[in-house]
């Protein structure tokens, strides 16, 4: 055989973008090993397991997510309208859950902050719970959060996202979403609606921190 690249004549030619070379001019190739042909192996489980923090979109049907979510909110009677679920994947491990779904509807600061009376443009943090007690983790989960439910709510609902909203019920203060750099709006009223045989019926319930997250116009 011999080879298209030196003319020598050797045993064993290689395959290369139609041409048939032998070895020793593989190993002398100048960009051998970089570029876009040049993919070098890399080890699967220190790109996966090894320090890795990564959202893993899931349905609110998930068992895991289910079960993370009404363990933190048992009373709650679930996920309702538009909703983007993840788990928290962290070290090869689930470490909680993070959620965003549909703002209430003619909530006022809302609307002001946003200047939008469509609640479609914008959601809710509803859930965010972690498993696993590490220093900063919360923080790096959030900013992850909110890079990726932007591209993902626009993915699955044709919509742009202007922002996210949160409510922080106390004794907590809301320090994540402050260190998050998330606008503080105020507190709630507190006042609850609920509708018992076909009647409005307004409860005081607790008043609650609330925060919201404008993104920057590109």
């Amino acid at each position: 055989m011999i080879c298209d690249k030196c003319n020598s004549i050797v045993d064993r030619v290689f395959k290369a973008f139609g041409k048939s070379i032998c070895k020793k001019c593989v190993e002398n190739r100048p960009k051998k090993g970089t570029g876009n042909s040049g993919m070098i192996p890399t080890g699967q489980m220190s790109l996966t397991f090894t320090n890795h923090l990564s959202l893993l979109m899931v349905k609110k049907s998930n068992q895991t997510f289910s079960s993370l979510y009404f363990s933190h909110y048992p009373k709650s009677k679930g996920i309702v309208g538009r909703s983007i679920n993840y788990l928290i994947q962290y070290n090869g491990k689930t470490a909680g859950i993070i959620g965003f779904s549909s703002p209430p509807k003619n909530y006022k600061k809302f609307v002001n902050y946003f200047d939008s009376i469509d609640e479609k443009f914008y959601v809710i943090n509803n859930v965010f719970r972690l498993i696993i007690n590490e220093k900063n983790l919360a923080t790096k989960v959030m900013k992850l959060a909110r890079n990726n439910i932007k591209i993902d709510y626009e993915k699955k609902y044709n919509d742009k996202l202007l922002g996210i909203v949160t409510f922080v019920e106390p004794p907590r203060n809301g320090a994540l979403y402050k260190a998050d750099n998330w606008d503080y709006l105020g507190m709630s009223e507190g006042i609850r609606m609920n509708r018992i045989e076909f009647e409005k019926v307004f409860t005081q319930g607790a008043r609650k921190h609330i925060f919201a997250y404008k993104f920057k116009k590109l």
